[in-house]
């Protein structure tokens, strides 16, 4: 919880000596966009980049843009696209974060930057669904994490939300938030509603060389400290699957060798590299993860999912559920064989109607018209003022 109260300390002080700036004219149509920071992550991601890239393919020439990112070389192409880069964490930033018409973030910045309120602060989150609890809910919960929960909700001009429940329990409790929520779905999830991912697949494939008739399986584990070692043998696993399968490992961005978390086997390829987690989804014939919300993205592709949790009970003690683990619609396994057993009795019909089912329960807004319904806002909140 040091992290958390050095930043509830850095906003209070970001406050006053920002003050100045205040006088700064806001540019209403500019808007910046910011992907989360710190960890091993891609800026230019998640619900932001999608944004983003619907904007500047249906509203050519109607607004400035500008991305806020650790490394300006390793996003060239955005500025050959006319988009204003803006390196994280420096003074020269800053005029730019508190001038700018639109703010879009995917949790970054809101829980300790300043913003003005006559600037419009969209949160779109980085995850669907409501699965695991996130800091404000944890057990460990302080002072520091309820302040900081405050100030974020206080910041923020609009929600986005992807299901009933998230807005219940994440947004509206975890977030404390009681403004404006946008039930939409999220903006990295209209492609796959509407089955529109023929070239995210092709992307991945052609980067690591898979043949046409090869299939992925998809290893993705969450972030967490786990006492207890979780280990997957892709040896095991492949031999359960047959041949043309092919092992990609992505663990979260703050994963190290402290974890706990390890893939084992010859024939593993790492994708930590890959700039973008939803095409690695969309590229993935299987996928196997354990408490990760990217299930909720994966449920949309209808195919074979698989929760690896040997930690389960340690998890659901340090961290727990919105929604009961038990609840999902995936099959569960504390061990190689469990999983193995899993994948041999896969059955399509009955998971997608669980699949379903679930959807239904958490009440998903998911559309496929997410991105439109968050630039209609932007235009007549411009036209408002």
């Amino acid at each position: 919880m040091i992290k958390v109260f050095i930043k509830v300390m850095v906003s209070e002080i970001l406050k006053i000596l920002t003050l100045p700036l205040y006088f700064l004219p806001i540019r209403k149509k500019c808007i910046l966009f910011t992907g989360l920071t710190g960890g091993n992550g891609y800026d230019y991601s998640c619900n932001p980049k999608y944004l983003y890239e619907y904007m500047r393919d249906h509203y050519p020439g109607q607004f400035e843009y500008i991305w806020a990112v650790s490394d300006r070389k390793k996003y060239a192409f955005l500025e050959e696209e006319g988009v204003k880069l803006i390196k994280h964490f420096t003074l020269s930033s800053i005029p730019y974060l508190l001038t700018s018409g639109v703010i879009v973030t995917n949790g970054s910045y809101a829980p300790w930057f300043p913003f003005r309120k006559k600037q419009y602060v969209i949160n779109t989150w980085h995850g669907g669904g409501a699965y695991k609890k996130v800091e404000n809910e944890k057990p460990d919960a302080n002072w520091a994490t309820r302040k900081r929960a405050r100030f974020c909700a206080d910041n923020i001009d609009l929600f986005v939300a992807s299901c009933q429940k998230q807005e219940e329990q994440m947004i509206r409790t975890t977030f404390l938030y009681e403004g404006e929520v946008l039930r939409c779905g999220t903006p990295r999830n209209d492609k796959l509603v509407k089955n529109d991912f023929v070239k995210m697949r092709s992307r991945v494939r052609e980067k690591y060389q898979i043949p046409q008739d090869g299939k992925i399986v998809l290893y993705a584990p969450t972030y967490r400290k786990s006492n207890l070692p979780v280990e997957l043998d892709s040896d095991r696993l492949l031999a359960c699957l047959g041949e043309n399968w092919y092992v990609f490992s992505r663990y979260h961005r703050y994963m190290d060798d402290t974890m706990g978390i390890h893939i084992k086997g010859k024939h593993v390829i790492d994708v930590m590299d890959y700039p973008d987690m939803q095409e690695l989804l969309v590229a993935a014939d299987m996928l196997i993860t354990d408490y990760s919300s990217c299930i909720w993205d994966y449920s949309f592709l209808n195919r074979p999912c698989f929760l690896y949790v040997p930690d389960k009970e340690e998890y659901t003690r340090k961290t727990g559920f919105y929604v009961s683990i038990d609840e999902w619609p995936y099959a569960q396994a504390e061990n190689m064989e469990e999983l193995l057993d899993h994948i041999r009795q896969y059955d399509e019909v009955v998971t997608q109607l669980r699949v379903e089912q679930h959807l239904q329960k958490l009440g998903s807004y998911e559309t496929g018209e997410c991105c439109r319904k968050i630039v209609e806002k932007i235009c007549m909140r411009e036209r408002e003022k």
